[in-house]
C-alpha cells in the first residue's frame, strides 16, 4: 500500500495544477474540479490519501461538492491512468455516496485567464448585456471562456482545430461557454459584423476543441449538484443559448436550486432526453424558455415526451416590448409563465 500511496500522490500532484501535501501527508490540496476555485493558488478540494481501509474521498470547502475518487471520477476529471483506477475501484466498493456532480467531465479543461485587459473587455460586455456584476472568478466558475487561447495554452491544448489565425480572432473578438462534456466551446461574438473573418462571421461559432464527432453533450451547462434521492422534484431550466440561461439564473432564479441549461442548437427536446437517458432523471418539473420567434408544436411536441413522467411543463416568455429572449438584463424582462398539467 505505502508504494501505491506514493504513486497515487506523484501521480495527482503531476496532473491537478497548484496541487500540495496537507495533513502530514494523509491530504492533498488542489483546485476543485467542479466550482474551480477563486485563486489557482489556493485551492479548496481536499483528496484524502488511500489506506489499506479507506478510498480516497474528496470534500470541496468552497462548493461542498465531495464523493469518493475512483475510476469514474478520474475519467470526468481528466486524469484517468488504468493501472490507479483499478485500484481505487477496489477500494471504493465498500463506500457509496447519493449525490451526483452534474458536472460530467470527460476531459480537464480550465478557463484561464493570462490577458486580464482583454478578459475585462468581454466581462464588461456580459455584464453590460445582462445587467450582472459577474467577476472574473464567476466566469471560470461557470465555464465561461474570456480568452480562448488563454485557456488551451494553459490546458496544454496545443494542436488547434481551427487554423492559427482564425484562432486569434476567436480569441480577441469572442467570448465562449464550455460544453458539459468539456470538448466544445460556444463561442459568442462580441463586436460589430464585418470585424472578423467571413467563416467565423456569425453570431455564434461552436469550436470543437478535440475534434471529437460525437456532440451529444454540446449543450452548456451551469455547474451544480444535485441529489437523486431528494423527495421533491428536480427543477429543469432549459433556454435556447447561454446568455439566455445566464440571465436567468442571476435575474430570475437566482435563490433556486436545479440544473440550468442552455441547448445551444441541440433542441428542447434532445436536451431533456439526454438528461433522463444517460443520467437517469426522472423525477422532475421542466421550465423552458423559448424565443418568441419559437412557436408552432414545440411546447406539444416537448409535453408528449415528458408526460410519462408526471412531470410538470412550464412555458416562460419575456414579453417585455421589443424583446425576443431573456439574454437580456432584468429590466428588459417581464416574464410570462404558463403551466401545462
Amino acid at each position: 500500500m505505502d508504494k501505491f500511496k506514493k504513486l497515487f500522490i506523484d501521480y495527482i500532484k503531476s496532473y491537478i495544477p497548484d496541487s500540495s501535501i496537507v495533513s502530514g501527508g494523509s491530504e492533498i490540496v488542489c483546485r476543485c474540479r467542479y466550482c474551480l476555485d477563486t485563486n489557482s493558488h489556493h485551492g479548496h478540494l481536499y483528496i484524502k490519501v488511500p489506506s489499506d481501509d479507506t478510498p480516497p474521498l474528496f470534500h470541496c470547502f468552497k462548493c461542498q461538492t465531495s464523493g469518493v475518487l475512483n475510476s469514474k471520477v478520474m475519467i470526468e476529471w481528466g486524469i484517468y491512468n488504468p493501472e490507479i483506477g483499478i485500484e481505487l475501484d477496489k477500494l471504493s466498493k465498500r463506500t457509496s455516496f447519493t449525490q451526483y456532480e452534474y458536472d460530467d467531465c470527460k476531459f480537464q479543461l480550465y478557463p484561464y485567464v493570462s490577458d486580464v485587459n482583454l478578459a475585462n473587455i468581454k466581462l464588461a460586455y456580459l455584464n453590460q448585456r445582462l445587467g450582472t456584476s459577474l467577476s472574473i472568478a464567476d466566469c471560470q466558475k461557470n465555464k465561461i471562456v474570456l480568452n480562448l487561447k488563454d485557456t488551451l495554452d494553459y490546458n496544454r491544448i496545443y494542436t488547434y482545430t481551427r487554423h492559427n489565425q482564425i484562432i486569434s480572432h476567436l480569441n480577441n473578438f469572442f467570448v465562449g461557454f464550455v460544453s458539459l462534456d468539456n470538448n466544445f466551446v460556444n463561442l459568442r461574438r462580441i463586436c460589430n459584423e464585418g470585424t472578423v473573418y467571413k467563416s467565423i462571421d456569425s453570431r455564434y461559432i461552436n469550436y470543437n476543441i478535440h475534434g471529437k464527432n460525437n456532440n451529444t453533450e454540446k449543450i452548456y451547462v451551469l455547474p451544480s449538484t444535485i441529489n437523486l434521492n431528494s423527495p421533491e422534484r428536480i427543477n429543469i431550466h432549459i433556454a435556447e443559448g447561454p446568455m439566455d440561461i445566464l440571465s436567468i439564473r442571476y435575474n430570475l432564479r437566482t435563490d433556486e436550486s436545479g440544473i440550468f441549461l442552455a441547448a445551444t442548437g441541440s433542441g428542447y427536446k434532445g436536451a431533456i432526453l439526454h438528461l433522463i437517458n444517460k443520467y437517469g432523471i426522472f423525477y422532475f418539473n421542466l421550465h423552458i424558455y423559448p424565443d418568441n420567434d419559437r412557436c408552432g408544436n414545440v411546447v406539444e411536441d416537448i409535453y408528449n415526451t415528458i408526460f410519462p413522467y408526471g412531470a410538470i411543463l412550464y412555458e416562460h416568455r419575456n414579453i417585455y416590448p421589443g424583446e425576443k429572449d431573456f439574454g437580456v438584463s432584468s429590466s428588459h424582462i417581464s416574464e410570462r409563465i404558463i403551466a401545462y398539467k
